[in-house]
């Protein structure tokens, strides 16, 4: 079994640059989710404020169609 979601992960926090617009249909909805959740934590280490990643994670989550009410669960709960 594979772990989709550690690998969007992983492959998100380690992402430099924008985000493209053709990635999720490459891949499962799991990978999406943990890639944009994987890009995003670096945004708030950097800028020191979670608004700033919670703001972009946002902008990819209807940018891929994901789902938002799973989405905004990393944000509210960490």
């Amino acid at each position: 079994m594979n772990n989709h979601f550690g690998k969007g992960l992983m492959n998100g926090v380690n992402m430099a640059g924008s985000c493209s617009t053709t990635m999720p249909a490459k891949f499962c909805n799991e990978y999406v989710r943990g890639f944009v959740i994987g890009y995003c934590y670096p945004l708030e280490q950097k800028t020191g404020e979670k608004s700033v990643a919670a703001l972009e994670a946002g902008r990819l989550t209807r940018r891929y169609n994901l789902d938002k009410e799973i989405m905004a669960e990393f944000f509210l709960e960490f």
